[in-house]
């Protein structure tokens, strides 16, 4: 879309004929100068012509209307004017105009400044959407990074909670006991339970099986159970005479 301000509907035919050589280029004709803010705004034109000779208006102001808006404050500005004025030129550049071209201009240099303009202002448009997309990319990330970092603290929070054995472990050589934190000694299973989350259960294993027994049958035979003897019987005699 292509917007052009310019109080003389001649103007704005001939320049409607010239961009039609191009079918990419729809032109919109805003008639006056106090509607150019609000039109630009509607339609969102790739470009805007601006005329800069208007009654009762300044055409450099409205350039400069143009860049404060920010609708419009990258969109490519070509002014349009009958004067061909070094100084003109410089002060509208110094405003804000991406260029300059006297009117009525010659179709070809018309259409293909149009499309210049045109085709830079689409392309930073598509670069300002790549950009944006990029950096809520990277916002998400970081949301997911921090995430990722408050899960890891409270994981790291509930194993410091778990109980686990570190450093030395006192253990006696002879009965195995174990000296805890108070300087008592007590049975590893006491120990293992205070300072772990284990369970515990007992059994035998074959070795000490084999050696237990070897020992019980070895007690047995050195000290044989008592054995109860029955006293022998004895004859009673019982004598009936006087």
């Amino acid at each position: 879309m292509i917007l052009l301000v310019d109080d003389q509907p001649f103007v704005a035919e001939v320049i409607r004929r010239f961009l039609a050589s191009d079918p990419r280029l729809v032109l919109h004709y805003c008639s006056d100068p106090s509607e150019a803010i609000e039109v630009a705004n509607r339609i969102r034109p790739a470009v805007i012509l601006q005329d800069l000779v208007m009654p009762g208006v300044d055409g450099l102001a409205i350039v400069g209307r143009f860049r404060a808006n920010p609708g419009t404050k990258d969109t490519p500005v070509i002014v349009l004017s009958s004067k061909e004025d070094p100084q003109t030129k410089s002060l509208a550049f110094s405003i804000g105009a991406n260029d300059y071209l006297v009117k009525i201009p010659d179709q070809l240099e018309l259409v293909a400044r149009v499309r210049y303009h045109a085709n830079g202002f689409l392309h930073k448009l598509e670069r300002d959407e790549a950009f944006r997309a990029l950096r809520e990319s990277q916002q998400q990330l970081l949301e997911s990074n921090s995430a990722l970092l408050a899960s890891n603290q409270q994981l790291g929070e509930a194993l410091s909670q778990v109980k686990v054995l570190r450093g030395l472990l006192p253990l006696c050589c002879y009965c195995k006991r174990v000296r805890n934190d108070g300087e008592y000694w007590s049975q590893i299973e006491e120990y293992l339970r205070d300072h772990s989350d284990l369970q515990i259960s007992h059994g035998i294993c074959d070795e000490c099986y084999t050696t237990q027994i070897k020992e019980l049958k070895q007690q047995v035979a050195k000290n044989p159970a008592p054995t109860t003897e029955v006293p022998k019987r004895t004859k009673l005699t019982i004598s009936l005479e006087p």
